[in-house]
């Protein structure tokens, strides 16, 4: 420990104050800037003509920049700490956000889509660096907690977005939403974000340490990256992990143009369908974040069985009740999925190689999600349906659940605990 001690009382609330940062950073920088683009994708569409395929590639094009970009994000966080990091990508992404009101091209839109990917990927990694620091045995629920900013974004940003494509145009529309990225969320960045309890005298498990272990005594850090970056289970850790962007951020792109397209239910439901989704992925994070504490990397392995679940609830869709159940499960199992990495990486390799870990499996995440959405785009553009895209998706999910039940964490608190009964 570096820094001089502070009281408890001070510690928890420099703890809580990184959580708040990261509501504000997942709901408007980074969920509240992705769920505007599948509302607007038929705008664009209608007003570029440009194809489906075409269009959707903008996030499929973000997610390959994210995986590139989480490819070096360890060593840079290691090297100038994870705020340094944080505070510029939030302004860029605020700027590649508000030059979509020039987008008129292919190019510039897709070239805005890479620079938002990479600053994006950055900021995730940031935050989630920074609170699997800060927490130890309940990191599960806390992460739910900050992402819960993105259930406040599926509150606002859907209908918001409709709304202001309706009356003002989708350029209009995402130019203002940069604006308040750059602004609010870069200042309450500055003033919230803290790195390291190690600084403030603390580790986090002695600020967190659960039922599973003592608040005192010499803190067992984990491995050095080098010791098992060759390992298989290192590398089935990454597959997975890519498996699941394709079953949850994958499939997200396309609910609005499902519902809007192949069922009889409209736009409007087709904008509030997504809204609901990402609803109760605020409970969803909860849920899982809860379920995370508790089971480790076999609740991480039943909620991407859950994601296949809800990509086969699409085919009854038709009417209202079909649409809230598979609203519920889509949304409750993507709640999940976006509190998976930090809870992987600290569980299983510890809080030594956390830099490493998280920014790895972000990439392969995002790199998942960027074939996913591709793949899911072409085969609706060959098959003119979703039905074949959809059951590759729910197949997908059980073998990425096959994989993920296999994985020991050994630095979780419960197998800790179980370990010494």
């Amino acid at each position: 420990m570096s820094g001089e001690r502070i009281s408890v009382a001070q510690a928890h609330r420099l703890a809580r104050m990184n959580i708040i940062a990261g509501f504000l950073v997942w709901g408007i920088a980074l969920a509240g800037v992705s769920m505007m683009m599948p509302v607007m994708y038929n705008s664009i569409l209608e007003s570029m003509h440009w194809t489906i395929g075409e269009t959707t590639r903008f996030m499929a094009i973000k997610s390959a920049t994210s995986a590139m970009g989480g490819l070096v994000a360890g060593p840079l966080l290691v090297r100038v700490g994870a705020k340094k990091v944080l505070l510029p990508s939030v302004f860029v992404i605020g700027i590649a956000t508000s030059l979509l009101y020039f987008a008129h091209s292919l190019p510039f839109y897709y070239a805005l889509a890479a620079v938002s990917g990479v600053c994006s990927v950055w900021s995730v990694i940031a935050i989630q660096v920074t609170l699997a620091r800060w927490y130890s045995a309940s990191l599960g629920r806390n992460t739910g907690f900050a992402m819960l900013g993105g259930a406040l974004a599926g509150f606002i940003v859907p209908m918001s977005t409709r709304m202001g494509v309706t009356h003002f145009g989708w350029h209009a529309t995402a130019g203002a939403a940069g604006l308040i990225v750059l602004v609010l969320v870069g200042l309450s960045i500055s003033l919230l974000v803290h790195e390291t309890p190690e600084a403030y005298g603390y580790t986090a498990d002695e600020l967190d340490p659960g039922k599973g272990r003592p608040s005192g005594g010499v803190p067992d850090l984990g491995e050095d990256f080098a010791s098992f970056r060759k390992t298989p289970q290192f590398w089935m850790l990454i597959l997975a992990t890519a498996l699941s962007g394709v079953i949850s951020n994958g499939i997200n792109e396309y609910i609005p143009l499902f519902i809007e397209k192949h069922t009889t239910l409209g736009a409007t439901v087709a904008a509030l369908g997504f809204t609901i989704v990402m609803l109760i992925s605020g409970l969803g994070k909860i849920l899982f974040g809860w379920v995370f504490d508790r089971l480790s990397t076999k609740g991480v392995a039943l909620c991407w069985a859950l994601c296949g679940v809800a990509a086969l609830a699409t085919f009854p869709l038709a009417g209202y009740a079909t649409f809230l159940a598979f609203t519920i499960l889509r949304g409750v199992s993507h709640g999940g999925v976006i509190v998976q990495a930090p809870v992987l990486a600290r569980h299983i390799y510890g809080v030594r190689a956390l830099p490493q870990v998280i920014s790895l499996l972000t990439a392969a995440f995002h790199l998942g999600a960027a074939a996913g959405i591709v793949a899911i785009g072409a085969g609706v553009d060959k098959t003119g349906g979703f039905t074949v895209p959809f059951i590759v998706v729910a197949a997908v999910a059980f073998v990425a659940a096959g994989i993920g039940w296999q994985f020991h964490p050994r630095h979780w608190a419960g197998q800790q605990a179980a370990a010494k009964a």
